[in-house]
């Protein structure tokens, strides 16, 4: 994702560049922890053998119908294409998806390389051809087995949402977004209705794309035919364009949420002590909750992706021709500890929402404290670092005892720059994107289904094959619960 602060971003690329051994001589964790899997979740993967060097891991999605799992990446390049290591891959600036086969006990021992970008060319205006996916970060799957690809680029003029059909190898454009616009939140219902937002999109766009957006499409399921769309032109580059049926905005950033509980503008993250921190204009990661059988009406959960984070709980109702927003709550995270850039998040097949928690916060002995000064300020007390680099899963009370959202922040599942995770049909198999440079492919499996409290944490270890493809073979980290890895985060001295 892109970031709105430019030390978001010098961060990510630091954290990259950094080698693993200087790391570990400054953490205030040990990797000689027992609970280092859990806290240093990327560092212990290098340090046990995993394969550190992926790029820019984003958006993952599930293929019911053909047991598959994609994972998208923005860029194979840095780690991936630096003739060392594991990983020996030609550059490609503009990004891949791959395919991971799954078994039957959904585990992956391969990546397939499914949907490629390119060709690049720094003289262009469009670096990227422009009939090719560039920099891809949100996927999602429609129920006939097509992968929806969202981009974050800058390397097209305009940001692109693509449906690859996968039976006849094809890319069509479906929809663009406003210049310097990034398209987030791409979400496929079990009804195949597609959610997707406008993230950031710049102040000269067309009203009301002057500001961040989420949005649903009207008229058109994502197994609908369509004529693909035109590259944009002219005004076009300056305004939402899809192929077919129309694009509803739901909430605009800043706007009032109609009948709020909590903080009543879209957007807008409050201090503990009330008091304004910022209306944040990054809609990320949207995740539909239907309440009913045919999925007319539910909770619509969508990320924002700020320091600190937030999340906002619509509850919207479908009339047969178009989406209404009936009320809503900025979800308020102070039994948590605040939450952390929250980017891209799923459903889970239980119904519940997992917002991610993305680029970690160092925790360095040097300069941590500089790190999470954002939440710091949030919180009105020192922050702690290891609160925060988790997915936290979303769940409306079904026993009616409050009226707000109760939050899990699942520990368990490792401290990393979380994207997204996806959890596969068994109800414990979970896969991670972890965005950045120098990165691991993480897999989490539950001790029991349908909870993510506790379970055993694995990395990736993989070899490159002729064909371009990655075999994998998964190093077990170790095994804890939430309540061991929380106990241990309030141990750690922090003077």
């Amino acid at each position: 994702m892109k970031k709105m602060f430019k030390t978001i971003a010098t961060s990510a690329i630091v954290l990259g560049m950094m080698s693993q051994a200087t790391m570990a001589a400054d953490y205030l964790v040990s990797l000689n922890s027992k609970m280092a899997a859990f806290l240093e979740s990327r560092a212990y993967a290098a340090k046990m053998g995993a394969t550190a060097e992926f790029r820019k891991m984003e958006g993952v999605a599930y293929d019911k119908k053909n047991n598959m799992v994609y994972i998208a990446m923005s860029a194979i390049d840095r780690g991936m294409s630096d003739d060392k290591g594991d990983i020996k891959l030609p550059q490609n600036k503009c990004g891949i998806v791959y395919a991971l086969p799954l078994n039957s006990k959904y585990n992956a021992n391969k990546m397939i390389p499914e949907v490629i970008g390119g060709k690049y060319n720094k003289k262009n205006m469009d670096r990227c051809d422009v009939n090719k996916i560039a920099n891809p970060d949100g996927v999602d799957v429609d129920s006939q087995g097509n992968v929806w690809i969202a981009e974050d680029t800058s390397n097209h003029q305009n940001n692109v949402l693509w449906k690859w059909d996968v039976k006849r190898k094809k890319l069509m454009r479906f929809a663009t977004v406003p210049k310097k616009a990034e398209i987030t939140g791409l979400h496929i219902t079990a009804n195949d209705e597609i959610f997707f937002n406008v993230q950031h999109p710049s102040a000269m766009s067309k009203f009301p794309y002057n500001r961040a957006v989420v949005g649903v499409i009207n008229g058109f399921k994502a197994t609908d035919s369509f004529r693909e769309l035109k590259v944009p032109k002219g005004d076009d580059m300056l305004d939402v364009k899809v192929a077919k049926g129309s694009y509803q905005v739901l909430s605009r950033v800043g706007e009032q949420i109609p009948n709020g509980v909590y903080a009543n503008r879209f957007g807008q993250i409050n201090n503990m002590d009330g008091t304004l921190k910022i209306v944040c204009n990054h809609p990320d990661g949207n995740m539909y909750l239907p309440i009913n059988s045919n999925g007319s009406f539910g909770y619509l959960y969508t990320n924002y992706e700020c320091r600190p984070g937030g999340v906002v709980k619509t509850y919207i109702r479908n009339n047969g021709k178009s989406w209404e927003v009936l009320e809503g709550e900025n979800v308020d995270f102070a039994s948590v500890n605040g939450t952390w850039n929250n980017c891209n998040a799923s459903v889970t097949p239980w119904n519940t929402g997992l917002t991610s928690e993305e680029y970690e916060p160092k925790a360095t002995k040097s300069g941590w404290k500089k790190n999470v000064q954002d939440v710091t300020q949030y919180l009105g007390k020192q922050a702690n670092p290891y609160h925060y680099g988790y997915p936290v899963e979303l769940i409306p009370d079904t026993r009616g005892n409050v009226v707000t959202t109760n939050l899990v922040k699942h520990y368990a599942m490792g401290r990393m720059s979380y994207e997204m995770s996806k959890v596969m049909p068994d109800n414990r198999t979970v896969y991670s994107g972890d965005d950045g440079t120098n990165v691991v492919l993480f897999k989490f499996v539950a001790d029991r289904e349908k909870k993510l409290d506790a379970g055993t944490l694995y990395a990736a270890k993989v070899k490159q094959n002729s064909d371009q493809s990655l075999s994998i073979k998964w190093v077990e980290l170790g095994r804890s619960n939430n309540a061991e890895v929380y106990e241990a985060i309030q141990a750690i001295s922090l003077r």
